[in-house]
C-alpha cells in the first residue's frame, strides 16, 4: 500500500485545500523569498508520513520538531493570519507541542482578537501547567493586557515548573526560560544575567548549527538592558545575536532600539532591514511612526500606522500615536480623546498609552501636556516606573526641579540597575554643588569657581535680553527663568536629553529652562557663549509666546536673527560655501517644508545652513511684511494654527512667498562678491604647489578667489612676508565680508607681525575683530598690542571680546584690571584683579600689590590685607614693603602696632 493510500482521505482533502489557499496568499502578498515555498515545505512532510497508530506518537513528535521552527519564522515575519491557520490545523490533528497554542494565542492578540487570545492562553495554562515556556508566554500575555489576577494565579506554577527543570542536561533554551522565570518571580537582574543568560551563552555555535536558545539568550539580555536604559550594553548583546542570526527581525529590531538614542542613522538602517525581513513588524513600524512624527512628516506617520492597523485594527499603541498626531497636527482635543479612548479599549488602565503620548509630546517641546499625560499614567499604575522617570525629566525641563528629584530617586530605589535613574542621581549631586545667582527674573546655576569669573556677566546679559526681546515681542515673563551652565558635557547631555550625546550643541531651551555648555567645557575657546546665551533666551521669549507650539526652524531662525540685531558680528552671514550651496547645489528648502532642513541634514555643515536659511526667512518676513506680521504668526501658533496657515495669513500664500523668498535669496547669493571669479581651475590649469604657477594663473584671472587664497597661503609658507601681505590685502579687497577659515585679515596680520609692522598688524586685526565674534586669537593679540601701547580703552574692549569666548584666561582679566586702573575706574579694576587672582596667576603678589594701591585710600584694612598676602608670597617685594609702611604711617597708633605685628608675621621665617 502506498503512503498516500495509508493517509486518511479527509486529511488529504484538507491538506490540498490548505496548500491551494497558501499558494494564492503567497501570490497576493508577494513577499521576498515566497511564503509558498516555506509553507509547502512545512506541510508536505505530513502527506509523506505513514499513519499507523503504532507510529503516530513518534510521527507527531517528528512533525513538531521539523515544522515548529518554520512556523516561528513565519511568526517573526509578521504573518500572524497564516500562523493562526497553521496552528488551527496542527491542533485539529492533535499535535502535542504546547508551542502550537502559544503561537496561536500570541498571533490572535497580534491581529486584535484579544478575547480569543486570552481564552486560548487560559486553556494553555490548564493543559500545560508543567511546561515553563508555555506558562511564561501566557504570563506575558496576561501582563500585556493588565490581567493581573490571571498572571498571579500562575506564579506558583511557574515556580514549580522552573524548579522541575533538571540541572543536568540543561539546554541553552532551558537557561533562557529559567532566566525569564526568575525575573517574573522578582530575582535580581544581575543574577539572572550571570546564572542564566550567561550560562546559555556558554553554548557555542558550530558552523551554521546554532544551538536553540543561544540567540534567545542574547535577545533576552539585550531586552533587559533596554528596560534599564543601558543602551550601550543592549547594543553589545544584540550584536552578539546578530553574529548568529543576521536576518532575524527581532535581532535587527533590538539593534535599532539600542542605537536610536545615540545614532539615528545607524538605527534607521537596522529598521530598514527589519522591514525587509518582516514588512509588518509592529515594533519597527511603530518606531518608524514616532520617527516620522519627530520629523513632522505626519502623512508618512499615518501611512505607517495604516500598515499596523491593517493587521491589528485594535492595536493600542497605534491608537496612542493617532492621538498624538491629531493633537500635534490639528490641535483637535476632541479627536485626541476619541483616539485615546480607543487606545484604552483593550485595557482601560494601560499606563503605557498615556506614557507614550506624554513622552512624544515632550519630545515636541510640549512639556506641560507631557507631564499631564505621565500623571494620568501614574493614576492608572502608581508603580509604573517609565512614567515616573519621564515625569521627572519633564519637571526638570519645566523648572520644577524640587519635584523632579524625588521621582528620579524613587525610580532608582525601585530599580537600582536603571542607568538613567543612576545618571540623574549623579547629576543631582553635581547640581547641588553649584552656586546660585538669583534676581527677580532669573536663577543662574553654575560651578562656584565659574560663578565668580563670569556669573555677573551672565546676569547682566540676561537682564538686557529680557528687557529688549520682551518689549520687542510683547512678552512679559513673570516667573523666573532657570539657566544652568555645565562644565561637563555628559552632565549637560543627561540634564538636557536624558541620555548621553548632544555633542556639538552649545545650549538648549525648554521654555522656562535653559541649559548651556559652560565656556569652561570642551567648547572653551571655540564659540561665543554670550551670543549663545542671547540666542537661547530668545527661545525663552518665542516658546513662551507660542506656548511651545512652534516648529524648530522658526524658533531657530528668530534666535539667529535676534543675535544679529543685538550685535552685527553675532549670528550667521553669507559665506563662499553658502553661496555655492544656494546657487550650485540647490540647497534651499521651500518655506513650507523648512522643518525638514534640520531633520534631513546629513552633516554639521547642512545643519548650520538650516540655521542660516531659517534666519533668512525670518529676515525676509520682517523686512517685507514688518515685525508685527512675525508677532501675529507667533500669536496664531499659540492658538493652535498650523505654521504654514499662520504664515500665509500674515504674509502671502505659501507658494507665492516661497517664490519671492527664493528670488531674494538667489539675488543675495549672486551679489555676494559680485566681482569675484568663483571658478576653481582644473588640475591641468594650475599647480597649487607652485608659487609661479599660481601667480601666472592670477595674472590671467586676477579676481579668482581660490587662486588668490591659495597663493597667499603659499607665500606665508615660504615666509615671503611682504608679498604675502599684499596678496592678503588683495584677498580682503576681493571679499571684505569673509572672515571664515583662510580669510585675508588673519593672513595679512600674520605677515605684518612677522615683518615687524606691529601697527599694521593691529589695524588689520581690528578690522577682523569688528566682523567676527569668534576671532579669539585676534582679540588676544590685540589685547597685548594695545596693552603695550597703553591704549586702555581698546584693551578693555578686546578683553570683553575675549571673555565672551574664554573667560578663564587669567591674562585678559589682568590686562583689563590695569586698563581700568589707568582710567581711574577703581571698582572695575579691583573686580578684574580679583578674577585674575582666582585663576592661579603666575604673579599673584603683583596683582595684590596693585589692588592694595587702588584701595589704600578707600579701604585701608583690605589694602593692608592684600599687601600682607603679597609679602607672604614674596617677602622681598620692596614696593609692597614701602606701600605697607605708607599705609601704616597714615593709621592711628593702636592700628599701627597691629600692622607692625602682622607685617612681622608676614616676613617671619615661618612665613617663608
Amino acid at each position: 500500500m502506498s503512503q498516500n493510500q495509508r493517509f486518511p482521505v479527509l486529511y488529504q482533502i484538507q491538506f490540498l485545500r490548505f496548500i491551494s489557499y497558501m499558494q494564492s496568499s503567497s501570490r497576493k502578498i508577494g513577499e521576498r523569498g515566497g511564503w509558498f515555498a516555506v509553507l509547502a515545505g512545512l506541510l508536505i512532510g505530513f502527506a509523506a508520513v505513514p499513519f499507523e497508530a503504532e507510529a503516530q506518537a513518534d510521527y507527531k513528535r517528528y512533525y513538531d520538531e521539523d515544522n515548529l521552527p518554520k512556523v516561528r519564522e513565519i511568526f517573526q515575519r509578521g504573518r500572524y493570519d497564516i500562523v493562526i491557520q497553521i496552528c488551527d490545523y496542527a491542533l485539529r490533528r492533535g499535535q502535542p507541542s504546547w508551542e502550537w497554542r502559544t503561537l496561536r494565542f500570541e498571533s490572535l492578540a497580534n491581529v486584535g482578537r484579544y478575547e480569543e487570545a486570552v481564552e486560548e492562553a487560559l486553556e494553555t495554562t490548564d493543559l500545560f501547567s508543567d511546561k515553563l515556556g508555555a506558562l511564561l508566554s501566557a504570563h506575558g500575555m496576561f501582563e500585556s493586557m493588565g490581567l493581573w489576577e490571571e498572571a498571579e494565579k500562575i506564579y506558583d506554577a511557574i515556580n514549580l515548573a522552573a524548579g522541575a527543570v533538571p540541572e543536568k542536561g540543561r539546554t541553552a533554551l532551558d537557561y533562557v526560560y529559567l532566566g525569564r522565570a526568575a525575573l517574573v518571580l522578582g530575582a535580581d537582574p544581575a543574577t539572572v544575567l550571570e546564572k542564566f543568560y550567561g550560562m546559555a551563552k556558554t553554548f557555542k555555535a558550530k558552523g551554521q548549527n546554532v544551538p536553540e536558545g543561544l540567540v534567545e539568550a542574547y535577545l533576552a539580555a539585550g531586552d533587559l538592558a533596554l528596560v534599564k536604559d543601558d543602551f550601550g550594553q543592549a547594543a553589545k548583546e544584540f550584536q552578539g545575536a546578530f553574529k548568529l542570526a543576521p536576518t532575524n527581525p527581532e535581532v535587527l529590531f533590538g539593534l535599532a532600539q539600542a542605537f536610536m538614542p545615540s545614532d539615528r542613522a545607524v538605527a534607521g538602517g537596522y529598521l530598514e532591514k527589519v522591514i525587509e525581513e518582516a514588512p509588518f513588524h509592529f515594533g519597527a513600524l511603530l518606531m518608524m511612526t514616532e520617527s516620522s512624527i519627530k520629523r513632522e512628516r505626519y502623512d508618512v506617520a499615518k501611512e505607517t500606522l495604516d500598515k499596523v492597523e491593517s493587521i491589528n485594527p485594535r492595536h493600542p499603541i497605534a491608537a496612542a500615536y493617532r492621538a498624538v498626531l491629531v493633537e500635534l497636527e490639528w490641535n483637535d482635543h476632541v479627536a485626541f480623546e476619541l483616539e485615546r479612548e480607543k487606545a484604552l479599549s483593550v485595557w482601560a488602565n494601560n499606563p503605557e498609552v498615556d506614557h507614550l503620548i506624554g513622552r512624544v509630546l515632550s519630545d515636541k517641546y510640549r512639556y506641560r501636556e507631557g507631564a499631564d499625560s505621565q500623571l494620568r499614567a501614574l493614576e492608572m499604575d502608581p508603580g509604573f516606573l517609565p512614567a515616573k522617570l519621564q515625569l521627572a525629566l519633564d519637571y526638570l525641563r519645566l523648572g520644577r526641579v524640587e519635584e523632579a528629584w524625588p521621582l528620579a530617586d524613587e525610580v532608582g530605589k525601585a530599580d537600582e540597575y536603571n542607568v538613567l535613574a543612576y545618571n540623574l542621581a549623579i547629576l543631582k549631586q553635581e547640581i547641588e554643588s553649584f552656586a546660585s545667582i538669583k534676581s527677580d527674573d532669573f536663577i543662574i546655576r553654575m560651578p562656584p569657581n565659574e560663578a565668580e569669573i563670569y556669573g555677573d556677566r551672565v546676569l547682566e546679559l540676561l537682564t538686557e535680553a529680557k528687557q529688549v526681546l520682551g518689549e520687542k515681542y510683547g512678552i512679559e515673563i513673570e516667573e523666573r527663568t532657570l539657566i544652568e551652565f555645565y562644565p561637563n558635557q555628559q552632565d549637560f547631555a543627561i540634564r538636557t536629553f536624558g541620555s548621553l550625546g548632544g555633542e556639538g550643541l552649545l545650549g538648549v531651551c525648554f521654555g522656562s529652562v535653559v541649559t548651556m555648555n559652560s565656556p569652561g567645557s570642551t567648547t572653551a575657546g571655540k564659540s561665543n557663549w554670550e551670543a549663545t546665551l542671547w540666542h537661547e533666551y530668545c527661545h525663552v521669549i518665542t516658546l513662551t509666546a507660542t506656548n511651545n507650539k512652534m516648529p524648530r526652524w522658526l524658533s531657530e531662525g528668530i534666535s539667529v536673527y535676534e543675535e544679529i540685531q543685538r550685535q552685527p558680528n553675532w549670528g550667521q552671514r553669507m559665506t563662499p560655501r553658502y553661496r555655492k550651496m544656494i546657487l550650485e547645489e540647490e540647497a534651499l528648502t521651500p518655506i513650507g517644508e523648512m522643518s525638514q532642513a534640520f531633520f534631513n541634514a546629513g552633516s554639521g555643515e547642512e545643519v548650520m545652513f538650516a540655521y542660516y536659511q531659517s534666519m533668512l526667512v525670518v529676515e525676509f518676513i520682517v523686512e517685507r511684511f514688518g515685525l508685527e506680521a512675525l508677532r501675529s504668526i507667533l500669536t496664531d501658533l499659540a492658538d493652535g494654527v498650523l505654521i504654514n496657515d499662520a504664515i500665509a495669513k500674515h504674509t502671502l500664500p505659501i507658494d507665492r512667498l516661497e517664490k519671492d523668498f527664493a528670488i531674494a535669496t538667489l539675488s543675495l547669493a549672486q551679489n555676494y562678491g559680485p566681482g569675484v571669479d568663483w571658478r576653481e581651475p582644473e588640475e591641468d590649469e594650475v599647480n597649487p604647489l607652485s608659487t609661479l604657477s599660481l601667480a601666472s594663473y592670477l595674472k590671467k584671472n586676477p579676481s579668482n578667489f581660490w587662486a588668490l587664497q591659495t597663493l597667499t597661503g603659499k607665500l606665508l609658507d615660504e615666509e615671503s612676508w611682504g608679498a604675502a601681505a599684499d596678496s592678503a590685502e588683495a584677498l580682503i579687497g576681493l571679499l571684505p565680508d569673509f572672515v571664515g577659515f583662510g580669510n585675508g585679515y588673519a593672513m595679512k596680520a600674520r605677515a605684518l607681525r612677522e615683518s615687524g609692522d606691529l601697527e599694521g598688524e593691529a589695524e588689520t586685526l581690528e578690522r577682523l575683530a569688528a566682523q567676527s565674534d569668534e576671532a579669539l586669537a585676534a582679540y588676544n593679540r590685540l589685547l597685548e598690542v594695545e596693552f603695550e601701547a597703553e591704549g586702555w580703552s581698546d584693551v578693555i574692549a578686546n578683553a570683553s571680546r575675549a571673555k565672551a569666548i574664554n573667560p578663564f584666561n587669567q591674562r585678559l582679566h589682568y590686562c583689563r584690571g590695569c586698563a581700568h586702573a589707568a582710567l581711574s575706574e577703581t571698582g572695575a579694576a579691583v573686580t578684574s584683579f580679583e578674577k585674575a587672582l582666582l585663576l592661579n596667576p603666575a604673579n599673584p603678589s603683583e596683582i595684590r600689590f596693585r589692588m592694595a594701591g587702588l584701595l589704600k585710600d578707600e579701604d585701608r584694612p583690605v589694602a593692608k590685607r592684600h599687601l600682607l598676602d603679597a609679602l607672604a608670597d614674596s617677602p622681598r617685594y620692596q614696593e609692597a614693603h614701602s606701600l605697607l609702611l605708607e599705609i601704616a604711617g597714615s593709621v592711628a597708633p593702636d592700628e599701627k602696632a597691629k600692622t607692625d605685628e602682622e607685617e612681622a608675621a608676614a616676613v617671619s621665617p615661618e612665613a617663608l
